[in-house]
Parts: C-alpha cells; structure tokens; sequence
C-alpha cells in the first residue's frame, strides 16, 4: 500500500492528512493531525506574514515532517497553502524558507483553485447533482454552483471567519451583526447566481462541521455521521440568533461547538445562514469532505484516467465489499433472486412508494446484508444494523441509509420494530411496512442460497387466483439446505404480505 501525505496550510489552522491507497485505488485516512495556527492574525500592517507567524508555520510543519519522515511507503506529499499566505506580499520568501528548513514544497492555491477542489469533493462525495458549495476558512470564503454535477459558476472572496471577526467584532460595536450582514450582502449580490436560485447550499470546513454538530446534539438526533446531514433553512436562522446572543463562555461550554471556533463562529454562521437566505434554498447540508478531499480525488482520479467518480454510491459500495470482505459473488447472486420475488409481488406494493424507489432500496440493501459477518456471524443482523448507522456511506441521504440498514438486517417484525424505535422521528408511518416486506424477501432470498453453492437456479413467483404467492425454485445438485432454511423463514413474508406462501423445489433435469 502506497500513502498519500497533504498537508493544508490554512489562514486558521494547519492540517496533516495521510491516506493509504492500494493499486486497486481502494484508500482509507490512516492519520489526521491539526494545528490551531491562525495565520490570518500575524498579516502585519505591510501584508507580510510576520516573523512570529513563520515561526509558527515552520513549527508546525516541522512536527508534520517528523511523523512523515517516520511512515513508510509514502509516496506523495501534497502541501498547499490558501488564504493567509495568499495576502502575504512574502509569501516567496516564506516558502522559500520552508522548503530549506523543512524539505517540504508548498505550492498556493489560487482562490478559484481553492473553489474548485471544494466543488470537486462534494460531487465525488455527496448525492447533490445540482447545488451551491460555500467554503468559509479563516481568511476567504469559497462559493460555486454545479448543475447535473458539472462546474458552472466559482468565486473566491477575500474574507473569511477569521478577518470577519477582526473587522466586524474585536472592536466591540453594538451594531456588528448589521454591519456584518450588509457588507456579506453587498458581496454576494456581486454575483446574481448566489441568489434566488433555490439549490441546497452545501457547506464545507470546521464552521460547517460545527454548525451541524450543533443541531444533532440539539435535536437528539439518533443516526452516526455530519456528512450529508441537511438543517432546514428555519432552523439553522434559529441558531444563527442562539449562538449571536449567547456569552463566549457561554459558546465555548456549548455541546458540539470546537473550544478554538468559540469567536469565530459567529461571523461564519451568519455568512452561511445570510447565502441560505438569500439563495431561497429549503436546506443546508454539510459535506465532511473538503479541500483536501478534492486535491486527493484530482490525483487519484487521474491515476484512474477519469474525471470524476462516476457514480458516488457504487465508488464506496465497491470500498465497503473491500473492508469488510464481503463475498460480491453471492450477494449479487442473492440479490437476483431477491429480485425474482420482488417482480412476483409488486401488485401487493402498489401505493406504498414508487417502483424505481422500492427497487433501489431492495438492491442496496442486498449489496450490504452480510457486513455483520465480518464483526460477528451469530449477531450479525444486529451488526449489520448498528455499522450502516454508525458509519458514513458516500453518495446517500441519511434517510436511505436507515432504509437500507433495516431492510439489510432483518431478522423477523420484532427485531425490525426494535432497531426502529430509536429512528422514529426519520420515519414516516407508512415505510416501516415497506420495509418489513423488502426485508423478507430478501430474508428468504438468502435462505434460496444457504450453502453459497448457487444450487438454485431462479424462481419462479407469482400469486394465484387464491390470493396465495407461489414460489418454485428450480435446481440442480442437492438443494436440501436451500429448502429446510426457505420453508422454515417463509412466515416472515407471509406476515409481512398478510397472505400463505407456498414453495416448491423442482429439479432442473440435467
């Protein structure tokens, strides 16, 4: 396994990032290390980065290429700088020193650069084909819009969390809110496409990390995971006046909220709820991928000779089967079969969700019934139901993922009702049944592959005139296993269809 090293020289803190990748391009983050460094605050009056503030930057990154020196097979080091060495007149100078104290080569990103690896974490990361990404670091503030996945509009604006809190509220001005709110306004009106539009607005860094955080601790909610987690525009505004009208002390004891982002968060979470206001949008939803994620994706990607993940959920499907080894051979087997039941029984689905919705819910959720093994094959429902709520799944709505952990664990109706208890307010009334019954088809589709031996060719359902749901499944070899385990858990599905299932097992002559 080769590493990827990144180092994210920001105006607000320094970051290191090493992540391992294999030749198969399957990677994982292997370290994270941050430096609260604030190099905005040490721009003297010249627009130089001060001697202090190169001491700082040399010290951090110094430490970074201690851990660097000692981790074996890296293979790139990818150090960038943004906002803050951007202002320093010099900043030649500065980097110059760096790469002889420090061997590190630091190259600075444009702001329309900075935008766009923004932009190009989000699409490789998130279900939003259509949408507005806005990036507050601690000197700029980063805005694009996509449309169908694609770049449309970018722009770099020369503020950010930190500069924001030094104009507007270091001075201690009883009108600084106003004051803020008009100067934010009169930037982004600049450009017409940030207003109106009535696209999701998708933030990215700390600020938006720690607005989300907020909202989850306060809304007790119950699913794992920031990324792609939506606030409605309402209450976010709501928080936005919580946290303007609370002490600093107040904000730095505050459940959620980073101890070091206590000031600052204050500028920034009125520069995203004035874009979320002023775009007309229903939601914000924060992306937990980023700059660095998009610098990484620009490098992986071209290894691969692609543009852009083509389709975000199958890339972390794909790195899923790789880290909990599950078997791709007999889960799509598993779930061919599935799908023969599911086109016996559509007729007893009409009205309870779209066709394409009900089928996309059933084919992910075979992809991903078996992660239980890896942890524990005796309690591997409840594994499985406790790991796709607990850890992020690139390219789906928090929503989707509760669908597909309780259709890919189910057990039987009480366990299914068990797992939902704690997810009510994320359900609605009428999906619970729809998922009882994906879950026992899919149930019963494993027990039509018991021994994995593929000894069941295809079934053949439908329902009779009785109202009764046949099932023949043809075979081949010995199918012994396949029958005791499918005659034994057919009950799941005849509770959950309310109708007697009968199954035949016919063998294919040779």
């Amino acid at each position: 396994m080769q590493k990827h090293a990144m180092i994210d020289i920001g105006s607000n803190s320094i970051r290191l990032v090493i992540i391992g990748i294999d030749r198969d391009y399957f990677f994982k983050e292997l370290i994270n290390f941050k430096a609260v460094a604030r190099l905005s605050n040490y721009i003297d009056e010249n627009d130089n980065l001060s001697r202090e503030g190169t001491a700082v930057l040399l010290s951090v990154l110094k430490r970074f290429q201690f851990i660097i020196e000692r981790e074996k097979d890296v293979c790139v080091v990818d150090a960038f700088a943004t906002a803050a060495m951007r202002k320093a007149k010099n900043r030649d100078t500065v980097l110059k020193r760096v790469l002889n104290e420090t061997g590190v080569e630091v190259r600075l990103l444009s702001g329309l650069k900075e935008a766009y690896y923004g932009y190009f974490a989000v699409i490789n990361s998130t279900y939003v084909d259509d949408g507005i990404s806005i990036d507050i670091g601690g000197g700029s503030t980063e805005v694009t819009m996509f449309k169908g996945r694609r770049l449309v509009h970018s722009h770099s604006f020369p503020f950010g969390a930190v500069t924001l809190y030094q104009t507007f509220y270091k001075n201690g001005d009883p009108n600084k809110m106003e004051r803020l709110e008009a100067y934010v306004k009169k930037k982004f009106s600049s450009l017409d496409w940030l207003c109106g539009n009535e696209l999701p607005i998708i933030g990215i860094g700390g600020t938006a990390r720690n607005l989300a955080r907020i909202d989850q601790i306060q809304e007790h909610y119950p699913m794992v995971g920031l990324h792609q987690y939506t606030i409605p525009r309402e209450r976010l505004n709501n928080l936005t006046k919580k946290l303007a009208s609370m002490t600093i002390e107040e904000r730095e004891s505050m459940d959620g909220l980073s101890k070091d982002r206590s000031d600052i968060i204050l500028p920034a979470s009125a520069v995203i709820n004035l874009l979320v206001k002023m775009n007309h949008g229903e939601t914000f939803m924060l992306s937990g991928e980023g700059l660095r994620e998009g610098a990484f994706y620009e490098w992986m990607l071209r290894q691969r000779d692609e543009t852009r993940i083509p389709y975000v959920l199958n890339e972390s499907m794909r790195q899923m089967r790789h880290n909990f080894n599950l078997d791709s051979h007999h889960t799509a087997y598993v779930k061919k079969l599935a799908f023969q039941v599911l086109d016996g029984i559509l007729e007893l689905l009409k009205g309870k969700g779209s066709e394409k919705r009900i089928a996309w819910v059933l084919s992910h959720s075979a992809d991903l019934a078996y992660l239980g093994e890896f942890v524990n094959n005796e309690s591997s429902s409840a594994q499985t139901f406790y790991l796709l709520t607990n850890i992020n799944i690139n390219g789906i709505s928090h929503h989707d993922r509760l669908a597909v952990a309780l259709v890919a664990s189910f057990k039987n109706r009480a366990n299914l009702i068990d797992f939902a208890k704690p997810f009510q307010q994320l359900l609605a009334k009428d999906e619970m049944k729809v998922y009882e019954i994906l879950g026992a088809v899919l149930r019963l589709a494993h027990d039509f592959d018991r021994t994995k031996l593929h000894v069941v060719d295809r079934l053949a359902v439908k329902m009779t005139k009785k109202k009764q749901l046949q099932i023949i499944a043809y075979y081949h070899d010995d199918a012994y296993f396949e029958e005791q385990a499918a005659q034994r858990h057919k009950k799941h599905l005849e509770r959950a269809l309310k109708t007697t299932v009968a199954i035949q097992f016919k063998r294919v002559a040779e």
